[in-house]
């Protein structure tokens, strides 16, 4: 991706998810800012980007990060305050995976998955997608998968935003710790790797 792109993708994050006061912007109860008034704050930075740029970003980004509908804009996940999204619960697939820091686990096993700086628990559909995003500079990660069916069906809700699900809270009853493999994210050196592949089971009474 172009830098330009990555420039825009990174300060709609700033706006949209994280910080609209600071940039003047109005975020209505379900995320939405005016577009026109988006372009502005970008104009005020930076006056040669355009809403071409903007909608480069929204439609052509794997990840599906914002939408536009109507002249307005949003980011469809990744808040740090609370929006309410307009989502109904859906019924997710058998297993979802997050990726965490190897320091967490035994911890995140025994108490669960609760949104950290972010409104909601953000789960992948792939066990290699959760791995890459939990990779970091010095940093070793681990996945752990959800019996997410299990956890439906025992009243847990699910969100699904595109590329990534939803949740508010799962109980450590409902995670595994998937062990057994080795990725290395090319965010990493080759020192850093991540760990994934074979089940064990773990008990959330520790």
């Amino acid at each position: 991706m172009a830098p330009r792109i990555v420039h825009i993708s990174k300060l709609l994050s700033l706006m949209l998810r994280h910080r609209p006061d600071e940039f003047g912007l109005q975020v209505d109860r379900y995320g939405f800012a005016d577009l026109d008034e988006v372009l502005r704050a970008f104009q005020d930075r930076n006056s040669t980007f355009t809403l071409e740029d903007i909608e480069k970003v929204v439609y052509d980004g794997e990840k599906q990060r914002f939408e536009i509908v109507e002249n307005r804009i949003r980011a469809r996940y990744g808040h740090s305050f609370s929006i309410d999204l307009g989502l109904d619960p859906s019924e997710p697939p058998e297993f979802l995976y997050k990726g965490v820091d190897s320091a967490d686990v035994e911890r995140l096993l025994s108490e669960g998955l609760v949104p950290d700086d972010r409104d909601y628990v953000h789960l992948s559909f792939d066990a290699d997608v959760a791995a890459r995003l939990s990779a970091r500079p010095g940093r070793r990660g681990t996945v752990i998968r959800i019996a997410a069916i299990r956890a439906h069906q025992a009243g847990v809700h699910f969100y699904d935003c595109g590329p990534t699900i939803l949740t508010k809270h799962i109980p450590g009853e409902f995670l595994d710790l998937e062990r057994g493999g080795v990725i290395t994210s090319h965010n990493v050196s080759q020192e850093e790797n991540v760990t994934y592949g074979r089940r064990r089971r773990f008990s959330s009474r520790r």
